[in-house]
């Protein structure tokens, strides 16, 4: 099987993380050297949000991402700069051919500043995930060669409350999104194709997260996320090269507090996606840069800016 890597390899390029990154419940398994091979990684995510808030002097202390002090009725902007790191380690186990088997676990640090005084500057141990996913349809047409491949794969995950949920900075409790946990159990959906040519191909998936309701009555927006990628092959001598392009999505709706939705909250928003994965016997590279073109959130959603992503791989050779 080792000599049909590429095409299962290439299958994860579109996989997108589990939406948010700041919740600390994000999964990316990435782009494997060889298919049908255990393998061990580390991954580190960033994500970068900066804007100007407008709102009511009044109702500054409930905004979504913390609150500002202010003394009057009056109209009142402040600066929101917050930054969310995921260093996450995870490890992938094959069942059979077509089924596979993911966990992670996250290191969280969650940092927001207002008006340039921090906020909240939080590191802690994130929620886990378990990922199992399955190749529903699979063409083994070989190595390279002009025959198109495909692949198609669904999976099934669920992601596991053991986050603080309560962590308390300046005499306060922070909000749920600075939080490392989110106290609730999520169940994850994923479906990915792939279709390649010799050099070419192109990724697509969707992953959609079904969020649960937390002992205090909050429950983050069901969210979903999808990336489209075009990418090429280029191999060199013993290294292989796979830059790709595409686009990067996520929509979620309302938050709710005792299933009343905050019409504040939720949103939609478009990243540009370019991406380098490199290949060198069992180790595999990758970076990820995504830069927000258009947020169209909620008015207390403090806009999304960046997204950076670097990982490395380990493959344990299969007899």
């Amino acid at each position: 099987m080792r000599k049909y890597f590429a095409l299962g390899a290439l299958a994860l390029l579109a996989l997108p993380a589990i939406a948010c990154d700041q919740c600390g419940c994000g999964l990316l398994l990435g782009v494997q050297p060889k298919d049908h091979a255990n393998n061990f990684g580390l991954q580190w995510r960033m994500r970068y949000l900066r804007g100007d808030l407008l709102v009511p002097g009044d109702a500054m202390p409930v905004l979504k991402h913390g609150g500002h002090d202010h003394d009057g009725d009056d109209n009142a902007a402040a600066t929101y700069r917050e930054a969310y790191n995921v260093l996450e380690a995870r490890g992938q186990v094959w069942l059979t051919d077509r089924a596979s088997l993911t966990a992670s676990i996250p290191l969280l640090h969650n940092f927001q500043s207002v008006g340039g005084v921090r906020q909240a500057d939080v590191y802690g141990v994130g929620d886990p995930v378990l990922l199992a996913r399955y190749a529903v349809l699979a063409s083994l047409s070989g190595p390279d060669t002009t025959r198109l491949r495909h692949r198609l794969t669904v999976g099934m995950g669920l992601k596991v409350p053991l986050g603080r949920t309560n962590v308390v900075q300046d005499g306060e409790e922070l909000d749920h999104d600075l939080q490392p946990g989110t106290g609730t159990w999520d169940l994850l959906l994923s479906l990915e194709y792939t279709l390649r040519g010799k050099s070419w191909g192109l990724a697509l998936a969707t992953l959609g997260r079904y969020n649960g309701e937390g002992a205090d009555g909050f429950r983050m927006g069901h969210s979903a996320s999808a990336t489209a990628e075009l990418f090429r092959v280029v191999p060199h001598k013993r290294v292989t090269w796979v830059p790709s392009a595409g686009a990067y999505a996520e929509a979620a709706l309302p938050d709710a507090q005792d299933g009343v939705s905050d019409p504040a909250t939720g949103g939609k928003v478009l990243f540009s996606h370019l991406g380098l994965r490199v290949w060198w016997k069992n180790l595999g590279l990758a970076c990820t840069w995504q830069h927000a073109l258009v947020n169209d959130q909620g008015a207390m959603m403090v806009p999304n800016r960046e997204r950076f992503i670097a990982g490395i791989t380990y493959s344990f050779d299969q007899d």
